[in-house]
């Protein structure tokens, strides 16, 4: 069984320009979103930037060092505003068991299709999340960008190289954690069931389309749990649980030295990107997925205080085996 994202975009044209366009059935009436959209207060609790704006028709308000102008407003139903260069449109309409939005965002480059569609069904979930009355982190967010980047990327037909690429260095809140031990650490959601997951982690052909080495099992709960050892090095676990229309990991890898923690830490960034597309039915090589290694492994380097000449001497070995 593959999980199904609760709502998905399309690509269009609007005026010669790409557009992307969400519809949303929501278990929550018409007002209630309303006011998640127009009160600044609210917007800023799951929206990317809030706007200090009243709203009226033809205002001028200023967010993130820019300027927007909102075009249309027909309260409680639509508000449309450009900023950037780009439209923003939100259009609700009153259902037997909610209502339903619709969100249309006019932009320039295609290129970036898959990145802009994956990023707003994570602040889509955020919404959700407002709506229901919990907060949910951009953080937290952004966790299953990857999968859903990979699945858009696919079926848009567009080069995924371009968000992978983004998504591994600019998103570095999504990456793994060094905790005291030495221990890596990764909390990551899916929008796949317990069981979908679990068959990546034990199904030896499935565990090889996203993880390069031997992965030994020593205990293991079906579907919940399993730890073993890594290469020779350490202990790894696993854990599920379900979570909404998905699933939760968490991840831990206990090892011995820490000078060794980018290094590892890197490939196993790495890993998770492969797992990502593979639960997109879009696998990626494991030399496509190491093209961000060098980047990530830097960064947390950086951020650990480590050596990074550690990593790039084991990386150069690689490559010249190639």
């Amino acid at each position: 069984m593959t999980g199904k994202p609760r709502m998905s975009g399309t690509l269009e044209t609007v005026g010669g320009r790409p557009a992307l366009r969400f519809e949303w059935s929501l278990a929550h009436p018409v007002e209630p979103v309303w006011q998640a959209i127009i009160v600044p207060a609210e917007l800023e609790l799951w929206f990317p930037a809030a706007a200090d704006w009243t709203p009226e028709a033809g205002e001028v308000f200023e967010a993130g060092g820019q300027t927007g102008t909102i075009t249309q407003l027909q309260p409680p139903r639509l508000l449309e505003w450009t900023f950037g260069g780009q439209l923003f449109r939100f259009e609700l309409r009153p259902g037997n068991d909610g209502c339903t939005l619709t969100f249309t965002h006019v932009f320039d480059e295609r290129a970036a299709a898959a990145q802009t569609a994956s990023g707003w069904e994570c602040y889509f979930d955020r919404l959700e999340s407002h709506l229901r009355g919990h907060y949910l982190s951009e953080e937290r967010a952004h966790e299953p960008i990857g999968e859903r980047h990979e699945r858009y990327a696919a079926r848009f037909g567009l080069d995924p190289a371009p968000g992978r690429a983004f998504i591994a260095t600019a998103l570095g809140f999504r990456g793994l954690t060094l905790d005291e031990g030495p221990t890596l650490r990764l909390e990551r959601r899916y929008d796949q069931p317990v069981e979908r997951v679990w068959r990546s982690l034990t199904d030896q052909t499935e565990l090889h389309e996203w993880f390069s080495g031997e992965l030994e099992a020593i205990e293991s709960e079906p579907p919940r749990s399993l730890a073993g050892s890594w290469q020779g090095e350490g202990r790894v676990t696993f854990e599920l649980r379900p979570q909404g229309d998905g699933c939760a990991l968490a991840f831990t890898h206990a090892f011995t030295d820490r000078d060794q923690a980018a290094l590892a830490a890197a490939g196993w960034d790495r890993c998770f990107a492969r797992l990502d597309a593979l639960f997109a039915e879009h696998p990626i090589s494991e030399s496509d997925a190491l093209a961000a290694w060098l980047d990530v492994h830097d960064r947390l380097a950086a951020a650990w205080n480590i050596d990074p000449a550690i990593g790039h001497e084991v990386y150069a070995r690689h490559e010249n085996t190639k």
